[in-house]
């Protein structure tokens, strides 16, 4: 099988130097030489260190701070970063993009979304304090309220769904509710294009809240599972 279409000869590259410096560094960082907050040493000091050129320095750590290890500003060292669930979903988004735009691409992030989801539902009703319940409340009404205006009603829905996710209190589950609004934007928009799906989506999350406030994480999942199966069914039919 020709694994080039284009039939030229083409070379694997020796590793650049500034790769294998980024390696080391990515090494002492996670390995707690560096922590959080600390500086790394100067340009000069590593080019000392590691017999590199200043080029190289700058190059490596350009990567590191493309991929949020570090921060860099100028007039100062590099400093390590605490790690961002941000910055993650945003390294991820282009690969995640292109998959879910392959075959079997939107089944499988479905699954993952309904596994979380189900869960999160049973976990914010296990913990949902008194004025989480007041705030998914006002979110509920004004979803409610949109139904109508796909583009607002979309932005309802998406609200509602981060604030489930937001009282069980994980960032990077926030950022993955914020991710999944990037992912999944025209999928949703297409979804709600359906004649009677706003209805339908808005009696879902009436449900859902409804199962929340009551402390019912049985019937919180449920609720959120037929939800997702329904949505989800739109667009994979025969599940």
């Amino acid at each position: 099988m020709q694994t080039n279409p284009t039939g030229d000869r083409r070379l694997v590259k020796r590793k650049r130097m500034h790769e294998e410096l980024v390696e080391m560094l990515s090494e002492d960082i996670r390995g707690g030489v560096f922590a959080v907050g600390d500086p790394l040493p100067s340009e000069r000091e590593l080019m000392e260190e590691f017999g590199v050129s200043r080029l190289t320095v700058r190059e490596a750590l350009g990567a590191l701070e493309k991929s949020g290890l570090i921060a860099v500003r100028p007039g100062t060292r590099a400093r390590v970063c605490e790690p961002s669930s941000d910055r993650l979903v945003e390294l991820l988004s282009g690969t995640a993009t292109f998959y879910i735009s392959q075959p079997e691409g939107l089944r499988n992030f479905q699954d993952v979304r309904t596994l979380v989801e189900t869960g999160l539902a049973r976990m914010a009703a296990e913990r949902a304090r008194p004025e989480d319940i007041t705030a998914l409340g006002a979110l509920l009404e004004a979803n409610r309220a949109s139904v109508g205006d796909t583009a607002r009603f979309a932005r309802t829905d998406m609200d509602f769904h981060l604030a489930i996710a937001r009282i069980v209190g994980n960032p990077m589950l926030d950022a993955f509710y914020l991710a999944v609004d990037r992912w999944l934007h025209e999928v949703r928009l297409v979804t709600l294009a359906h004649e009677g799906q706003m209805q339908t989506a808005f009696a879902a999350h009436q449900q859902i809240f409804d199962a929340i406030r009551a402390r019912d994480a049985d019937r919180a999942f449920g609720a959120m599972r037929a939800h997702l199966l329904q949505v989800n069914s739109m667009h994979t039919p025969g599940r």
